[in-house]
């Protein structure tokens, strides 16, 4: 049972995982949803042309037709328009969408009391291909959809096609469910995948800070992210590898581990870079120079206070023609500087440890 509730709510995946995985499903669902909605869009305004040019101006479907270009054409507007600045709205979108295409169909199979209803059925088992979403709420949505179909072919189909449309209804409904809880785990199994690839190929497995191949990407986006000045913050761990040498890799790491915990607590994981070794890049963006030193004071005498030495370089410049290669140089070069004066004293001589 347990089983089948985690497949069923969480297609599969552990409660955290899940909600883990949501703002990418959702960021999804938007994408898809400016698709298939101006696909839509353009098949219904080709319905209508297609209609006009017949000059069969009476045909019922001509009103029905017009009525879905002006519902999903709002529907794409807000699509294109809203969702990007706003994709926690793309799931109720998707289900307005969705409702519309099925009372569409809904409409022609009471509108055609003598046909079979093909449109409901086929939209029953292909618009939970297009979408991603809790497993349960889908199998939801199509057994509410059969019920209408049940409900209208009794009402307005004559008794052998409303035998049929009931037949096929529920026969569909079931073997849709099925491939809809079948998709739904896909679907988020790949979104796991990716997401597991994504952070593999960002993220320095070791500290849990960003790594180069991030840092190389994003680098620039900060002059075009700030407003007044962008600070960079270069470190060095001191020691890395002598403490290698006398005491393991282990303790080096636990010695990294440490740096880059502190960095990243005070300047967030997202802007903390490990980019290979010991060395350690991080930014902040529209404050002072001065306190970004006094917090870099406070992290460096915290991590003496632990027995772990850095040599830091800070340096700060304006948003306007801002380059950030030379700014992340100019804090390399005094993080240089006070390395070698870090090596200078006899008691932090290399040769000593």
């Amino acid at each position: 049972m347990k089983r089948l509730k985690r497949v069923l709510l969480y297609a599969g995946r552990d409660r955290e995982e899940y909600h883990a995985l949501a703002p990418r499903a959702l960021e999804r669902n938007a994408r898809e949803l400016r698709i298939y909605s101006t696909l839509a869009l353009a098949v219904f305004v080709i319905l209508i042309v297609a209609n006009l040019l017949t000059r069969d101006r009476t045909d019922v479907n001509l009103v029905y037709y017009v009525v879905m270009a002006l519902i999903d054409g709002a529907i794409c507007l807000c699509a294109w328009r809203v969702l990007p600045g706003r994709p926690n709205l793309s799931m109720a979108m998707v289900y307005v969408f969705m409702i519309t295409l099925y009372g569409f169909s809904l409409f022609l199979t009471a509108a055609h009391a003598d046909m079979l209803s093909v449109s409901t059925i086929v939209l029953m088992f292909a618009i939970p291909f297009l979408f991603t979403d809790r497993p349960l709420r889908m199998v939801c949505m199509t057994a509410l959809v059969a019920a209408a179909l049940c409900a209208v072919s009794l009402r307005f189909k004559a008794p052998e096609v409303a035998r049929m449309d009931i037949w096929n209804g529920l026969t569909f409904a079931v073997v849709g469910s099925v491939v809809e809880v079948i998709q739904q785990c896909s679907r988020f199994n790949s979104l796991s995948q990716a997401r597991t690839i994504r952070y593999l190929s960002e993220t320095d497995v070791l500290t849990g800070a960003k790594n180069r191949n991030r840092f190389e990407r994003r680098r620039d986006d900060y002059a075009r992210l700030c407003r007044s000045n962008v600070v960079c913050v270069y470190v060095d761990v001191n020691g890395l590898h002598e403490l290698n040498n006398n005491r393991g890799h282990k303790a080096g790491d636990n010695m990294l581990r440490a740096v880059a915990s502190a960095l990243t607590a005070c300047f967030g994981v997202e802007h903390t870079y490990r980019l290979g070794g010991d060395e350690f890049v991080t930014y902040r963006l529209d404050v002072p120079e001065a306190r970004v030193r006094e917090d870099m004071a406070r992290i460096t005498a915290a991590l003496q206070a632990e027995g772990y030495h850095i040599s830091v370089g800070v340096s700060s410049a304006g948003a306007e023609a801002l380059d950030m290669a030379a700014l992340t140089a100019e804090a390399e070069a005094e993080m240089y500087r006070d390395k070698h004066e870090f090596y200078r004293h006899s008691s932090h001589d290399r040769r000593r440890r």
